[in-house]
C-alpha cells in the first residue's frame, strides 16, 4: 500500500480525538505491510522544534536547572500522533557503542552538539492492535540530544519503550531498519526524556497499547 493510498483513506471518525484514530489506523496494518508505507497525516502541522522544545524549558541562566514537563508515556503518544511524521512504537533492547555518548565541555557549553547521530540496534516486539507481538530486529539511528548543556543519558543493552521516527535514511541493509521504499527510523531522546522510555513499567507498556486501541490516554498529570 502506497503512503498516498493510506493517506486517502478515513482514518478517524467524526469528531473526538481524530489524531490519536490516525495514528492507531496506521499503525493496525503493521504485521500485513512489515513496517513499511506507514503515514500518519496530522491534524495540525506542529511549528519546526516545537515538539522537543514544548516539554522542556531551556532557562535563561545555564547556572539554572534545566525544566521538563513529566515524562509521561500518554503525552508522548499524543505528540507523535500530532506530528506530520511516521512514527510506529516498538518495546525491546536497544544497544550502540556508549563511547559515542555526547560529553558537555562545561568551559566551553556552545560547543556541545545539539545532535549526535549513533548507530543501534533496536530488537523486541513491535506494537500492533494486539499488543506487543510484531517482531522488530533492526539498526536504528539513535539520536542523543543536548538542549545547550544539558544532554541525554543512556546504557546500551538497557530495554526501551521507543516511539521511532520514520526517516528517508537507510540504515543498514538485510534485515535491517531499511524498508521497501527506503526509510529507516530513528528514535530520538534528549535531556527532558524525548521520545524514549528506558526500561518502562508494565503500566507504562499497558498505557501505551490503551492509548493505540482507542481507550483512555491523558497524562498522569491531567488524570482526575
Amino acid at each position: 500500500m502506497s503512503d498516498t493510498a493510506t493517506s486517502q483513506q478515513p482514518l478517524y471518525p467524526k469528531g473526538g480525538f481524530r489524531h490519536r484514530h490516525r495514528l492507531r489506523n496506521a499503525m493496525s496494518t503493521f504485521a500485513a505491510m512489515r513496517l513499511d508505507g506507514l503515514r500518519i497525516k496530522p491534524a495540525l502541522r506542529p511549528v519546526a522544534g516545537l515538539a522537543l522544545l514544548s516539554l522542556c524549558t531551556l532557562p535563561v541562566a545555564p547556572a539554572h536547572a534545566l525544566s521538563c514537563l513529566p515524562h509521561d508515556v500518554a503525552r508522548t503518544y499524543e505528540q507523535a500522533a500530532k506530528s506530520d511524521k511516521t512514527y510506529i512504537v516498538v518495546h525491546g533492547t536497544l544497544t550502540f557503542d556508549e563511547s559515542r555518548l555526547p560529553k558537555t565541555d562545561w568551559q566551553n557549553q556552545q560547543k556541545t552538539p545539539p545532535n549526535t547521530l549513533i548507530p543501534a540496534r533496536l530488537k523486541g516486539k513491535a506494537l500492533t492492535r494486539n499488543g506487543f507481538v510484531a517482531r522488530f530486529n533492526r539498526p536504528i539511528t539513535f539520536n542523543v540530544q543536548c538542549l545547550g548543556p544539558w544532554c541525554a543519558s543512556a546504557e546500551s543493552g538497557t530495554p526501551y519503550l521507543a516511539f521511532l521516527r520514520r526517516t528517508g535514511t537507510p540504515s543498514g541493509s538485510g534485515e535491517t531498519g531499511q524498508s521497501a521504499s527506503g526509510g529507516s527510523y530513528q528514535l530520538d531522546i534528549n535531556a527532558c526524556g524525548g521520545m524514549g522510555f528506558a526500561a518502562p513499567s508494565g503500566q507504562a507498556l499497558e498505557t501505551v497499547v490503551e492509548c493505540f486501541r482507542g481507550g483512555p490516554c491523558k497524562p498522569q498529570d491531567q488524570r482526575p
